[in-house]
């Protein structure tokens, strides 16, 4: 098949963290496969993005609305070259975002029949009542409406994307990475502890730099590390830093494709996201053997069971410390929360089964609206 996927925005510093991963994975193995696959995407003009044997381009973002994050940005001529290619396609995907790229790449090539069009929201789409929302669901509800599919990753994502367009079809497709070969045997001394995310609110890098306080100030030997691009929260905590400059370190952001490698080399990842959908950094924890911690919140932490440690949110910061201070004492208990959450990865979340998911999708009978 030919096949074209198209995202909001590739920078050097993984601002746009988890589609970037997600779409990564899906071409890589497409392209495998022998599938001809291509990557229109907005760029910051220095990201290297090269997945093998996958077409790229890249085209330089501007700012179009001050203060509104990603969703002001516009990349010139992106829409005008996949319009002139769409013959060239069987499939365009779409990870598709509220914002002026990825929007009006949809918008502009649904309800023609040739080529299908999928997108993949990512758990971004959902009922919003700010304007700026309701300005960009003119055009939402008439892509999903169109769409010959749009990717759900849970039952929550499902249902979010009904409740903004009640004719979308839907089907389910969850994250997948690819299983790195087994690592070395982790017991590093101290051993350190890492967040790896966007340092944005719902991310909540601050609550886990108290849980460290709390732990370092009782005298836990441990090392705890934030490596991330700053999305509002950086100040708050480097202030934090300063009272352990040693033991709570900001090492800054990654580029795109790195994290995987940051994260194997951890004795224990966590991430304490509120309502996180489907994360991929937990994903490629899993996949590289690194014990893990999310929140009970995560809307897949019920299917990840065992291969995780959650804590409780009644109290975030008290249970967080709390589950974070008897893995720190047990080098057993993290050893063999690594080995099952590895294991789950290889049955449920390898990219090989999405891939196969995809194949299927593509090349399938439309299906009626809801």
């Amino acid at each position: 098949m030919r096949i074209a996927h198209v995202l909001t925005y590739l920078s050097a510093d993984g601002a746009f963290g988890g589609p970037v991963a997600v779409m990564t994975e899906q071409v890589t193995e497409l392209a495998r496969r022998g599938h001809h696959v291509e990557v229109f995407a907005g760029w910051d003009g220095r990201a290297s993005f090269a997945p093998p044997h996958v077409v790229t381009h890249l085209f330089r973002t501007r700012t179009l609305v001050p203060g509104a994050g990603f969703s002001g940005l516009i990349a010139p001529g992106l829409v005008r070259a996949l319009r002139s290619r769409r013959a060239e396609f069987d499939v365009v995907h779409v990870h598709l975002a509220r914002d002026l790229i990825t929007t009006p790449a949809a918008a502009a090539l649904v309800g023609a029949g040739s080529p299908r069009v999928f997108v993949q929201p990512h758990g971004m789409v959902k009922p919003d009542a700010r304007l700026r929302a309701k300005l960009f669901d003119r055009r939402t509800r008439r892509i999903l409406s169109a769409a010959d599919g749009a990717f759900a990753l849970t039952d929550v994502d499902a249902a979010r994307l009904a409740a903004v367009e009640p004719s979308v079809r839907l089907r389910g497709l969850p994250n997948g990475v690819t299983v790195p070969p087994a690592g070395e045997e982790r017991g590093g001394h101290p051993p350190e502890v890492l967040f790896l995310a966007r340092l944005q609110a719902r991310k909540r890098v601050l609550l886990f730099a108290e849980a460290a306080h709390r732990l370092l100030d009782d005298g836990v030997d441990a090392v705890f590390r934030v490596v991330g691009p700053d999305e509002g929260d950086l100040d708050a905590l480097l202030a934090m830093t300063a009272a352990h400059p040693d033991r709570l370190v900001y090492e800054g952001p990654v580029p795109p494709g790195a994290g995987p490698g940051r994260i194997a080399r951890a004795d224990l990842y966590v991430l304490p996201s509120l309502n996180e959908p489907f994360p991929m950094s937990v994903l490629e924890a899993l996949a590289a053997g690194t014990p893990t911690v999310i929140s009970e919140t995560c809307h897949i932490a019920d299917r990840l069971g065992s291969a995780v440690a959650t804590f409780a949110d009644d109290d975030p910061a008290g249970a967080l410390t709390e589950t974070l201070r008897g893995l720190l004492a047990d080098d057993a208990e993290r050893d063999r929360l690594g080995r099952r959450g590895r294991d789950s990865v290889i049955e449920r979340f390898s990219i090989a089964h999405v891939a196969d998911l995809l194949e299927g999708y593509y090349s399938s009978e439309p299906l009626e609206q809801r």
